[in-house]
């Protein structure tokens, strides 16, 4: 068996709304990179990443400069060898995103391949844990006003969540205050609350908001700084006084085994688009599973869904507001604040192409 060819389409997908992020401002669209990889005997596998609009083509043109040329002619279901060599052969100008993005392009088309080869769903070839798992609705809110977050909010109850995450990083801490204020006396007494400061403070101003958030008793508090600033991390998570998640801007197995090594997380929260694909995924979820740490997820939850429904210490899933919805056959649902990893072979996930093609890039 060997790879015949290889397909790459970029599609800038508009929102619905604008929605925003501390870290990213206001996004109006976003890319999707779709990578489709053939065998000789005509089978094919899918995979795909979405990144923040105008970013798309870039990744798009490392996967056909330099990888469409090593893996043509090679046997697919090599998938470990073929990530060590894409690695290999980006090292000097890579190490990290965005090759980690056009990486995970072409890892996730192999094992969608490699499943539908086997006739059997990722969860269970990854492991197979918990075909059920939880999930909570990643809800970008930061420019709506607090009549829309609650507006946002009752939409994800009525959708099946009982975990909801909100964003912070207004100018003021007054205002996130206000706004956390508001989403506790929303929400029911059984649904959970998140928050996402996306990067929003510096360390001073990290430590005073976290001794004004601690009361609003958080699941977690999400990226409160920079990703890569793990002494930060593990200051604040010393100072016990709300749980931390990150991992979501973390592009390698060693930026990710370095928070965990200085203690700076509590709810690990990688995404498999931005450290490379499924291999390293699965390699970041054993570390944590080593480290007595929960996995969780950031993005992709249709690709995700699998992964944590393979892992014994998963624990959150993202629902992200960059949705395919109307792009794919049967979107996940929520259920009671659950979700079902699908019985499809692979991922399971089929394009509608015609309907995407209208936001076609090249």
């Amino acid at each position: 068996m060997e790879i015949s060819r290889i397909e790459i389409k970029t599609y800038k997908v508009p929102l619905s709304e604008p929605v925003e992020a501390f870290a990213a401002g206001v996004m109006k669209a976003f890319d999707l990179v779709v990578c489709q990889i053939f065998n000789d005997n005509n089978d094919s596998g899918i995979g795909y990443i979405s990144v923040h609009e105008n970013q798309g083509l870039a990744i798009a043109s490392i996967i056909k400069n330099s990888f469409i040329p090593i893996l043509l002619k090679k046997d697919p279901r090599l998938i470990e060898l073929h990530w060590k060599n894409m690695w290999k052969a980006t090292h000097y100008a890579g190490r990290g995103a965005p090759v980690s993005f056009a990486i995970a392009a072409v890892d996730v088309a192999l094992w969608d391949l490699k499943g539908k080869l086997l006739k059997e769903p990722l969860w269970r070839i990854l492991g197979g844990h918990d075909k059920n798992v939880l999930a909570y609705a990643g809800n970008i809110d930061l420019n709506f006003t607090i009549e829309k977050l609650l507006d946002g909010a009752s939409q994800s109850l009525d959708d099946g969540f009982r975990s909801i995450k909100m964003r912070l990083g207004k100018e003021f801490l007054s205002e996130d205050l206000k706004r956390l204020d508001a989403m506790k006396n929303h929400l029911p007494e059984n649904v959970k609350l998140m928050a996402d400061a996306n990067e929003a403070w510096r360390i001073d101003q990290a430590v005073h908001a976290f001794k004004e958030i601690e009361k609003f008793n958080l699941v977690w508090l999400e990226e409160p700084i920079k990703p890569d600033d793990f002494n930060g991390y593990a200051y604040l998570r010393s100072l016990g006084k709300i749980p931390i998640a990150a991992g979501e801007n973390l592009h390698t197995l060693a930026e990710v085994n370095n928070l965990i090594s200085v203690n700076g997380v509590d709810f690990l929260e990688p995404d498999l688009t931005t450290c490379g694909g499924i291999t390293p995924f699965m390699k970041i979820a054993k570390l944590a599973e080593i480290n007595n740490l929960p996995i969780c997820s950031h993005g992709v939850h249709e690709l995700h869904v699998h992964l944590l429904a393979s892992c014994p210490n998963a624990s959150y899933l993202e629902f992200h507001a960059w949705r395919i919805d109307e792009f794919i056959e049967s979107p996940l649902i929520v259920n009671n604040g659950y979700t079902i990893a699908p019985d499809l072979p692979g991922h399971g996930i089929n394009f509608d192409f015609d309907k995407l093609n209208q936001y076609i890039l090249d």
